[in-house]
């Protein structure tokens, strides 16, 4: 008897990054170790505030349900969705930048609608201005079936599939740091910060107990 085939294979984090990472790899155009990095973080980073954007958003249309508000009407809606303002720093994306406006782009249109979306974060928002290297995809210019393997690889990589958000964006950035550097040429003047360094500077810059002391300053 012919064994089952199996119906799919579980969706797995490493994976879709070394797909990310070998997309990037073999497109033509793709640029350099640093414009390859650049590229997949900047993704990433849309990515990421875009589904904490829509989960912020569904939170408002459930709170609203409760208190007996339809989300749907248009009065509720110019009163709490068109400038919407979240009490836990979620920035309320321009639609444009939304990663719901990114995804459901054909193809052909995906590096100018990327482009479009850094250039409306750093427009409006002051912590966001000077963030992103603005025509990172015009200039570039992937071709259209390279650049949607890249976004609907990225696409994949939820909060809600890996668990805590905090984590999962630090082993992302990780990841590609660390990847694309490990065929940089030291002339690239880069290299890969390992793990134990990462956990060091990120504690030292945001420390969660204890007083840190520096006798340079004291």
């Amino acid at each position: 008897m012919a064994k089952k085939k199996n119906k799919g294979k579980e969706l797995n984090l490493d994976n879709i990054l070394f797909n990310c990472r070998d997309i990037l790899r073999a497109a033509r155009n793709s640029g350099s170790f640093f414009e390859k990095r650049d590229m997949m973080l900047t993704l990433v980073f849309l990515r990421f505030i875009g589904e904490k954007y829509d989960d912020g958003i569904q939170s408002l249309k459930e709170k609203l349900v409760a208190e007996g508000f339809d989300p749907e009407d248009e009065n509720i809606v110019a009163a709490f969705f068109d400038d919407a303002t979240f009490i836990d720093g979620t920035y309320n994306l321009p639609l444009e930048a939304r990663w719901s406006t990114i995804i459901n782009t054909t193809a052909p249109k995906l590096n100018v609608t990327l482009d479009s979306a850094l250039h409306s974060l750093a427009t409006n928002s002051k912590d966001l201005k000077g963030c992103f290297v603005e025509g990172t995809f015009t200039t570039r210019n992937l071709a259209p079936n390279d650049i949607k393997k890249l976004v609907d690889e990225v696409n994949k990589i939820s909060h809600k599939a890996f668990g805590d958000e905090k984590d999962l964006i630090g082993r992302v950035y990780e990841y590609f740091l660390k990847e694309f550097a490990v065929n940089a040429t030291k002339e690239e003047g880069e290299f890969y910060t390992p793990h134990d360094v990462v956990q060091l500077i990120a504690a030292m810059i945001e420390p969660f107990d204890g007083t840190l002391y520096d006798e340079a300053v004291a």
